[in-house]
């Protein structure tokens, strides 16, 4: 299977991303870009990567969020092995609740 070239298209959807301004007009936009199910699993994979930066263990994470251990599994590995936006996103998250 060949490998997907993102390049210009991953630079439309982030620039896309930029350019909404605001909280209301980025639900806006999340609402038209993407069904129910992809934005909630969108928010669960942002959830389950709080909980494993808080150090919370994967059984205690899929008694809060009904998902299997593989997709814990799977977004602990990004974490890991990923390029940090999980990391950057909780961080800038924990900075705006303070």
């Amino acid at each position: 299977m060949a490998k997907v070239a993102l390049g210009k298209d991953q630079e439309l959807l982030v620039d896309s991303f930029y350019k909404v301004k605001t909280k209301n007009n980025l639900a806006l936009f999340i609402q038209d870009l993407f069904t129910d199910e992809e934005t909630l699993d969108f928010a669960q994979r942002i959830k389950i990567a709080n909980y494993i930066l808080a150090d919370k263990t994967y059984e205690e994470i899929e008694k809060l969020i009904p998902v299997s251990s593989s997709t814990i599994s799977k977004i602990g590995q990004v974490i890991k092995f990923g390029k940090g936006g999980f990391k950057l996103i909780t961080t800038k998250v924990k900075k705006s609740t303070k």
